[in-house]
């Protein structure tokens, strides 16, 4: 009979961790005894992704002072769950210490962070970069990359001279200058995705690199002549993907985006296409079979559905071209669907409104979620729909975040709130709440210490200083020795001290090792 875990055989354990995260394995298992540390280390090209799963200060510094003697390929470091990760990694991993590493990825790395990281790793085939400050960086910054064959950047101009490996690339901030500028600086690129805003100007002739077969478009309130203009430049293309968004204060006109017939010419030009439209305010009033009909030439599904009450609509194919989906429980009816055309949704925004009725139609045997990360719930009161479809939820995924919105002012919601944080699953790691759970939530902190023990994200919001004051404490003293390892709290109402944080709290054990950045109206904590 087998007692213990270490009497199982390594093909038996090397299964196992076949289906456990790579961070768990090297924190858990590394280093626990001779043999363990020899199965870890016959892994080969491993891929290590700090980005996803949220670690304590401790256990990110324990596996970073790993990496050295292990067979790493891959690295994707933030800074969302731990504010110096990259900066502790560049300190404490020496380039010669990674001899296989060839892909890094970087989150909300800052100029200088990014220019000591990429001087140290020439041997890159992949390098990803996604900063708000971007700005900040300056042209030509980045050296020339031999073997670099994967990018993703805020903007070309970071590249230095001429990359004629680089087959695949993506620009988050794609301006005018780079339009021109592609074929020059990427001239063997295949597959390239853009993202372009309205103050990027067409211009009259560009020459797209002649190997260009899959070009994806994330257009943010541009005009859809500009974008037909575009297309008509490109010769070779045969995989085009279109995402287009306005804002709902735009005062232009898009509603030639919700037109088939303006499609149908796009069409001719590529072999495959896939398009999503979210147009938040239009000049006319569409049906969504008149939405519908005009993309009767389109062999892919089509999906339509009002974003709310007003005028604007979201239009996409299947399969998605992102991961959000919206659902707003007013015209469910309106919606011809398959369940099996959500299977790729990670995160699901349903919004049930105040005039909402019992409805009849059922979420949970109408939509299959099986790969749901994220659910985010607005609902002015708790109705029996929610609640199976949120236990169906949690009884078929392995959900992450989840995010409760209640806008009502009472106690109606309140027994099934209770319930609700009573039973949440161990998965879920980041809990978002609204001013009213946060008020249900500092009641039962007061009367119960053993909640959310597996919580590592806590975000939430209060509606004055008194409040504030009452659920930090409250937090703080249940969550100390769990595995919390961020909180942030917003004030409704703006406070009119110099710093939210009271001094006496910063003077507690529970903060003396946490880093703290705090405002009159927001306070976040890492611990």
């Amino acid at each position: 009979m087998i007692l213990t875990l270490e009497d199982l055989p390594n093909e038996i354990l090397l299964l196992m961790f076949n289906h456990l995260p790579i961070i768990d394995i090297l924190y858990s298992f590394y280093r626990l005894n001779y043999r363990f540390t020899l199965l870890v280390q016959t892994f080969k090209h491993l891929h290590i992704d700090f980005s996803c799963q949220p670690l304590s200060k401790t256990q990110f510094i324990c596996i970073i002072n790993q990496l050295h003697s292990l067979d790493i390929k891959s690295i994707r470091i933030s800074n969302r769950y731990y504010i110096d990760a990259i900066t502790f990694f560049i300190t404490h991993i020496l380039p010669n210490q990674l001899i296989h590493f060839r892909s890094l990825l970087l989150t909300d790395a800052d100029r200088n962070t990014i220019v000591k990281i990429v001087h140290n790793y020439p041997k890159l085939t992949l390098l990803s970069i996604e900063s708000s400050l971007w700005r900040s960086m300056p042209r030509r910054f980045l050296p020339h990359f031999s073997n670099l064959t994967h990018c993703r950047l805020p903007t070309l101009d970071l590249l230095n001279g001429c990359h004629l490996k680089i087959i695949d690339l993506t620009l988050d901030h794609c301006t005018s200058d780079n339009l021109i500028q592609l074929n020059t600086i990427v001239p063997n690129v295949r597959c390239l995705a853009l993202i372009l805003t309205n103050n990027t100007n067409i211009p009259p002739l560009i020459n797209f690199p002649i190997d260009l077969i899959s070009l994806k478009l994330i257009l943010r309130s541009v005009l859809f002549n500009e974008f037909e203009r575009l297309i008509m430049m490109i010769k070779y293309v045969k995989n085009l993907t279109v995402s287009f968004s306005n804002t709902e204060h735009e005062v232009h006109c898009f509603d030639e985006y919700l037109l088939g017939e303006c499609w149908f010419s796009i069409n001719q030009y590529v072999k495959n296409l896939q398009f999503s439209i979210i147009v938040n305010q239009t000049f006319a009033v569409f049906s969504i079979s008149n939405l519908i009909s005009p993309f009767n030439w389109f062999q892919r599904k089509i999906i339509c559905q009002p974003i709310d009450d007003t005028n604007g609509y979201h239009l996409f194919s299947l399969p998605f071209i992102d991961d959000m989906y919206t659902i707003n429980t007013n015209h469910l009816q309106n919606i011809m669907i398959d369940s099996k055309d959500f299977i790729r949704v990670n995160h699901l925004h349903l919004t049930i409104p105040n005039n909402d009725i019992q409805s009849s139609f059922n979420l949970s045997s109408n939509f299959i979620f099986q790969n749901l990360k994220t659910l985010t719930v607005i609902s002015h009161r708790v109705n029996d729909m929610m609640r199976s479809f949120i236990d169906n939820v949690m009884i078929n995924t392995r959900l992450q975040t989840l995010e409760l919105r209640f806008t009502i002012t009472n106690n109606s919601c309140r027994k099934w709130f209770d319930r609700f944080i009573y039973c949440l699953p161990s998965s879920i790691h980041t809990l978002i709440l609204s001013t009213t759970c946060t008020t249900f939530l500092s009641d039962m902190l007061d009367n119960n210490s053993t909640l959310l023990p597996n919580i590592k994200r806590l975000i939430c919001s209060v509606k004055n200083q008194d409040h504030f004051d009452t659920l930090i404490l409250l937090l703080l003293e249940t969550m100390h020795g769990k595995s919390l390892i961020y909180l942030n709290i917003s004030l409704e109402n703006s406070s009119k001290s110099s710093s939210l944080l009271s001094g006496w709290l910063l003077k507690t054990s529970y903060l003396e090792k946490a880093t703290i950045k705090c405002s009159d109206r927001q306070c976040a904590i890492w611990i």
